[in-house]
């Protein structure tokens, strides 16, 4: 296979309108899947299950899949990968047991991380050195973007019909159109990285910590947030419409909190954040169907922005203490600990909502972040002068293919059976 970096920029819209259709599908099903398992008679710990399944699918998947691609190629694994997760969504029209449901929702996970790093390692062959944090902006504001399009348009699908499963499969297979149907060529794989997770705590416990925060709040109430806004009482279209603010908060205040952090430190600036945190759970304990809703889409617009902010940030505190060589296998290794926090995250909290209600999810996540802000204070007040290398940078929770797309990639050590 060969390398298309010569291709015009343009091209790129080939493989982003595919992961664009992909994400829109992906909204859609994981914003009424927790309502499906409820209209069905499942409690919350289920929906829990069944989100903990997909997650560690994925997390096997970003290790995993690369051997698969390799064998037979991109645009087939990818072709494969999107057929199976539509036929896998259409199957749980069967309404299947929980074993069968968690076995569906893990196959699901990895052909996802499957897909996602066809499509980020095709982007990052596309785009010259130059162009490749301008690149990754881009990728980060469309995928985001069509997630939330995904999520509005699940207001008016009911969650216990087949509808949303057509819908939702119907975008998977849509996705195969300009990956397949328009030839750019296809890039080769990286390398697998190594996991050496110890190695990316020791080299900065407070990013990895912020890495892991994220997955066990901000991930973990993206897949099953809708559980606590039904629990509060609200329609359907209204939950469709917080969950998305949750993701475009997410989205718009990374780049702000971003710049304001090469400004800072930001030690000090994940310590702030931690605390303010606290204030906004402290604040979804006073709301009800009574509240404005106005307030409310500002209220979990600023949740979903605080929350996911702390992985560039962790990621972007690692990358201060590391050498230039160490970035991709280092920012790799924390996408990892952020999954694992995605994977036992939602057990928790859906545990949580299920027997004690839906403020339970706050309490978990105040609870963390009080103790993160305890960690942060603790690393602030032993801490030695860092000088910083890399500026901040927004990345995207998606595989570890993306931390490729940088310039710092390039003074990695060359791969295994490449000639130096």
């Amino acid at each position: 296979m060969s390398q298309v970096q010569s291709l015009p920029v343009w091209s790129i819209a080939s493989p982003l309108a595919g992961g664009a259709l992909h994400a829109a599908g992906s909204g859609l099903f994981h914003t009424l899947l927790p309502l499906r398992l409820v209209s069905a008679g499942d409690g919350a710990s289920i929906v829990g299950l069944a989100v903990m399944a997909e997650s560690a699918g994925f997390l096997v998947g970003c290790v995993g899949s690369t051997r698969l691609i390799r064998s037979v190629g991109e645009v087939r694994a990818y072709a494969a990968f999107s057929a199976l997760a539509a036929v896998l969504l259409l199957s749980m029209a069967f309404n299947p047991g929980i074993a069968a449901l968690m076995a569906v929702m893990a196959v699901m996970g990895f052909v996802n991380a499957g897909q996602t790093v066809i499509i980020e390692s095709w982007l990052n062959a596309m785009v010259p050195n130059s162009g490749r944090g301008r690149a990754l902006t881009l990728y980060v504001l469309v995928i985001g973007l069509f997630y939330g399009l995904g999520q509005l348009l699940a207001r008016d699908i009911d969650p216990g019909g087949n509808d949303m499963l057509m819908f939702s499969a119907a975008f998977y297979v849509l996705a195969l159109v300009p990956v397949t149907a328009i030839w750019v060529g296809e890039p080769q794989l990286h390398a697998p990285v190594g996991i050496h997770i110890l190695r990316a705590f020791r080299t900065s416990p407070l990013g990895a910590f912020a890495c892991l925060l994220t997955g066990l709040v901000s991930s973990t109430f993206a897949n099953i947030g809708s559980l606590y806004v039904l629990d509060l009482g609200f329609t359907q279209d209204r939950i469709a419409l917080l969950m998305s603010a949750v993701v475009l908060g997410a989205l718009f205040l990374q780049f702000p909190l971003g710049a304001l952090s090469d400004k800072l430190d930001r030690t000090n600036m994940m310590l702030t954040l931690a605390v303010v945190l606290v204030v906004v759970c402290g604040l979804f304990f006073t709301i009800s169907v009574a509240t404005p809703f106005w307030m409310l889409l500002i209220l979990f617009s600023v949740f979903g922005g605080i929350s996911e902010i702390f992985y560039p940030l962790g990621v972007a505190h690692a990358n201060d203490r590391a050498e230039p060589a160490d970035f991709v296998p280092l920012s790799s290794n924390l996408l990892l600990i952020w999954a694992f926090g995605g994977t036992v995250g939602p057990m928790i909290g859906a545990t949580g909502i299920e027997h004690y209600g839906a403020n339970a999810f706050f309490w978990y996540a105040g609870a963390l972040s009080i103790a993160f802000a305890l960690f942060a204070l603790w690393r602030r007040l032993r801490r030695t002068g860092v000088k910083r290398r890399k500026d901040f940078v927004t990345y995207p929770q998606t595989s570890p293919e993306v931390y490729q797309w940088l310039p710092a990639a390039d003074n990695q050590p060359p791969e295994k059976n490449e000639k130096p």
